[in-house]
Order: structure tokens, then C-alpha cells, then sequence
């Protein structure tokens, strides 16, 4: 009898144990971890969500961006801030997708959640807006792939069509004790999740595109070429396709595009990588995002010193062309500067970008390697934010050095000087072919005089990028005629 009273007491008593422990149980829900299984976890957040939806609340509830990139983490932001200890926050929700009339659903995996400050716009008390305090609310954005199955998943080639629209359903409620409390808000947000694979190719057709059209720049020249080819080669018509497509290829080289008169520029070379890569990431995080992202103040100093760099440079090439009044005067005697304009027709080499006078330049080499370093790193950290991108200041000093010897290494290049001795040279020699009446002096004066030009006519044409005729390099028709002396320039002090 008395085992049976027992087992009667304790057959009373189990319910009550049983919803003593239910009550310190704490909410299945709100202590779930990522590594759950995802079915488990929606069992017990849909409910509650639901309720929160279409309870009534005066959050104001924003996402950082009008598209959520997939695999990245992104915030929204609820004002006012509902909560001061956010240990004491429960925040649930999921995805839905809905896919052939069937809604797929993944659990919200929160990362942080943090308040921050910032002052209102929408204040406009004292002619200052007031600080107000807000709450950030961090998550993991789900892949596309993850909802359904492997079968479910779209192929390849259809990048374009990945990027998906699926409402986001939140919420958040205080937790104290094990149990969700008072609502604070409730949510169902549309967004549209992108796809990191159809960015990235899109991003690569941007980058291919305006490469394209940087070596459509060379096309004109080209086609003067191809010109020149057939007339010097009339029985040759049939490999001008040929020849067509070999110097296409060429055209497209970088140290083609940016190089003049087939002279590589290292300088132009490095702004053209830059502006791509940078333009290419910002292209490729609107895709992401919808937003143009703001460029970190260590990225615009390193464009800056790039442009500075190529400016400098051109303005160095300039001034190393100021021929002197009588040697000009000469010059244009001479037509000299009615020659054919040099066509870039893509027979530069590589190695130009290290050399300079066909011999190596340490100061080319030292920005080259600096720029290959920094090109990478810009890759590999703006992909994800082009904002927190930050470069030291050591290697912007450095990168800024290197420029600057590159620039005035390119000064201190006197062509200038040579190609006005030759000049003068042949004028010289001009006038003593004027003033000769002995046969013999005067066709070995001729002969002098079509070495001089020749060695200043290669100095000449790189200068000026100019091509010059064989027939312009001859001693002038005009100097076998009695006249008027050419006046000597006078020669530099």
C-alpha cells in the first residue's frame, strides 16, 4: 500500500515539476546559435515574429543600403535606440523567398548589435540638430544558394538573373530570465539580395569595356599606317588583313595605349591602373550595394600622387622641347616640322617602361614595383569597402619619392641641348657648301651634311614625334642658289 501512495504522489507532483521546469527553461528561440539546425530554429521564431508584425510600434526602421550583397555582413538601423542594455535585447527574424509558389525561408543570423550617436537632420532647433542616439542591428546576409536545393540553383550562364528579391521579417523584444518580454518593433522589410558572382563579371565587362575604348584611341592611327603599308607595298594588298589584325593585338598592349610615338610611359601606365581598378571596384560595389561608395582619404592621396606624377611629367617633356628662336627658324628652313606626325602604331616594348636612353632606370623600376604592390592591395581591400581602405603613410611617402625622382630623372634627360649642336652643325655646314666652288669638297660637305641631319633627325623625330622623309634629311635644293646667307644661330652661352 505504501509503495502505491508513493507512486500516486509523485504521478500528482509531475505536472507541476514538469511546468516548474518549462518556466526556467529560458526561450529556445533567442538562445539558438548560428550552428543550429535551421528547421529547429524557425519552428519557434515565426510565430513571435509574426505577432510583432502586426503589433504597432514607433521605430523607424532603415537598411544601410537599397541592396543587401550576399555573404556580406550590413546593419539595419532602428530610431530611437529601444534599448539601453543590449544584453537585454532578443532580435528575431528570417528570410523568405518565395521560388514556384513556395516560400523558402533561413533563420537571421545576427553579428552584433551596437548604439550609435548622430545628430538628426530632420532638427532644425537652434539652427543645430540634436544628437540622437540610434541602434545598429548587424547580420549576415544569406547566399542565394542557400535557399532550396542544389536543383533549385540557377546555372552559370545566367549570371544576370541572380540577383533575387525576398522580404526580410524582424524583430525585437527585451529578454530577461529566460523569457522574451515587451515588444520593441516589428518588421517586414522587401529587399533584394545580389549575387557576388554576377557583380564580379559585370565588374570585369566594365573594366574590359573601358580598356576597349582606350585602345580605340589608336585606331586612327592605325588606319594612316595600314595606308602607308599599301602604298609602299601595292603587291602585298592581300596580307593587309593580315597585318590588320597583327597590329590590332598590338594597339591593345598598355604600353601601347599609354605610351607616344611607340615611347612607353610609365607614369600614364600607372594612372590608367588606377583609374581602372578604382572605377572597377566602385562599379562594382553599386551592383552590390546600389550605393556609390565614398573613397578613404589614403586612396585619394594615392590618386593624387599619381595625377601630380603624370602631370609633372608631360610639363618635364615640354620644357625639354624649347628649341631656341634661331635654331627653330632652322628647323622650320628645314620642314622639319611639316614631317608626318609619328603614328602610335603599336611597336612599343615593355622594356621601355624600365629604360631610359635603352638603358635601365632604377627610378622607372623602383615606381613600377611600389605600383604593383599597391594595385594589388587596393584589389584586395576594396572589394569589400572602398571607405576603410587605408594605405600607411611611410608607403605614400615612398610612393611620392619615387615619383619625384621619376619626374626629375625625366628633367634631368637633356636631349635638347645635343640636338641644337647638331643643328648648328648642319648649319654650318650649309654654308660652306654655299660658299664651296671645288666639286669634290662639295659632294663630301653633302655626305657630312646627310650624317649630321640623320643622327639629328632621330633626335628629333622622338622629340617631336615626328617621322621624317629620307629626302629631308639631304642638303637643301635651295643651297645650290646664290642668295642671302642663313644667318648662324648663335650658340648657347
Amino acid at each position: 500500500m505504501k509503495p502505491l501512495a508513493c507512486t500516486l504522489a509523485v504521478m500528482l507532483a509531475c505536472p507541476t515539476i514538469a511546468a516548474s521546469a518549462a518556466e526556467s527553461l529560458p526561450d529556445a528561440a533567442c538562445t539558438a546559435r548560428a550552428g543550429e539546425d535551421a528547421a529547429a530554429r524557425m519552428a519557434g521564431i515565426r510565430a513571435p515574429v509574426a505577432a510583432a508584425i502586426a503589433g504597432l510600434d514607433n521605430a523607424k526602421v532603415t537598411l544601410a543600403s537599397p541592396s543587401l550583397a550576399s555573404g556580406a555582413i550590413t546593419y539595419i538601423g532602428i530610431a530611437p535606440n529601444f534599448a539601453e542594455q543590449l544584453d537585454k535585447v532578443c532580435v528575431l527574424g528570417y528570410f523568405e523567398l518565395v521560388r514556384n509558389r513556395e516560400a523558402l525561408t533561413l533563420p537571421l543570423v545576427v553579428d552584433s548589435i551596437e548604439v550609435v550617436k548622430g545628430v538628426n537632420p530632420h532638427d532644425e532647433g537652434q539652427g543645430q540638430g540634436q544628437v540622437q542616439a540610434s541602434t545598429r542591428i548587424y547580420f549576415r546576409v544569406p547566399r542565394i544558394e542557400d535557399f532550396g536545393s542544389a536543383q533549385d540553383r540557377r546555372p552559370l550562364w545566367k549570371f544576370w538573373d541572380r540577383d533575387q528579391s525576398l522580404h526580410l521579417k524582424i524583430a525585437a523584444f527585451a529578454y530577461a530570465d529566460g523569457a522574451r518580454g515587451r515588444l520593441y518593433f516589428g518588421r517586414d522589410l522587401p529587399v533584394t539580395v545580389s549575387h557576388k558572382g554576377a557583380s564580379s563579371v559585370a565588374a570585369l565587362l566594365f573594366a574590359g569595356f573601358f580598356y576597349l575604348v582606350a585602345g580605340a584611341a589608336m585606331v586612327p592611327a592605325a588606319r594612316a599606317s595600314l595606308a602607308a603599308e599599301r602604298r609602299e607595298h601595292p603587291d602585298q594588298r592581300g596580307k593587309a588583313g593580315r597585318w590588320r589584325w597583327r597590329g590590332g593585338w598590338r594597339r591593345l598592349l598598355p604600353w601601347n595605349i599609354t605610351g607616344a610615338n611607340g615611347q612607353a610611359s610609365l607614369s600614364q601606365l600607372q594612372m590608367l591602373v588606377f583609374t581602372l581598378i578604382v572605377s572597377t571596384l566602385l562599379f562594382y560595389q553599386w551592383l552590390r550595394t546600389g550605393l556609390l561608395q565614398e573613397l578613404s582619404t589614403d586612396l585619394l592621396y594615392l590618386i593624387g600622387i599619381s595625377t601630380a606624377g603624370t602631370a609633372a611629367s608631360q610639363v618635364a617633356t615640354a620644357i625639354r622641347k624649347n628649341l631656341d628662336p634661331a635654331t627653330y627658324q632652322y628647323a622650320q628652313r628645314l620642314g622639319w616640322f611639316t614631317a608626318p606626325i609619328a603614328e602610335a602604331e603599336g611597336k612599343g616594348r615593355p622594356s621601355g617602361l624600365l629604360l631610359t636612353n635603352k638603358r635601365f632606370d632604377i627610378y622607372k623600376f623602383q615606381m613600377l614595383v611600389f605600383t604593383c604592390v599597391i594595385a594589388a592591395y587596393v584589389i584586395a581591400s576594396g572589394a569589400n569597402e572602398l571607405g576603410n581602405i587605408q594605405i600607411s603613410a611611410t608607403l605614400l611617402t615612398l610612393m611620392g619619392m619615387s615619383q619625384g625622382a621619376y619626374v626629375g630623372g625625366r628633367a634631368a634627360v637633356d636631349q635638347l641641348t645635343p640636338l641644337q649642336d647638331q643643328l648648328r652643325g648642319m648649319q654650318a655646314l650649309q654654308q660652306r657648301y654655299r660658299a664651296c666652288t671645288d666639286p669634290r669638297v662639295s659632294e663630301e660637305l653633302r655626305r657630312q651634311f646627310r650624317l649630321a641631319a640623320t643622327q639629328a633627325g632621330a633626335m628629333f623625330g622622338t622629340m617631336f614625334g615626328r617621322v621624317l622623309p629620307p629626302w629631308m634629311l639631304e642638303m637643301p635644293p635651295d643651297a645650290d642658289m646664290d642668295g642671302e646667307a642663313i644667318p648662324l644661330a648663335e650658340a648657347a652661352p
